[in-house]
């Protein structure tokens, strides 16, 4: 997947919202769902329409992330 570039200091505020705010999470969650070529989910999403992520697969986005910040 090619690299696409992102202001952390913002990223860090939505993703600061996003855990108490599930309206902002929804909004982030989509507009990365989109630039990944997906479908956004629709407004009036449950939690069946979110993916439950093995915690496995957690830990590899992140240390992926931690590599691209660390360039």
């Amino acid at each position: 997947m090619a690299a696409v570039s992102l202001e952390t200091t913002e990223l860090e505020t939505l993703v600061e919202s996003a855990l108490n705010n599930k309206t902002t999470g929804m909004d982030l969650l989509n507009a990365l769902r989109v630039k990944n070529g997906k479908l956004a989910h629709p407004a009036n999403y449950g939690p069946g329409d979110v993916n439950n992520v093995h915690p496995g697969l957690v830990a590899s986005a992140l240390a992926g992330v931690e590599a691209d910040l660390a360039v």
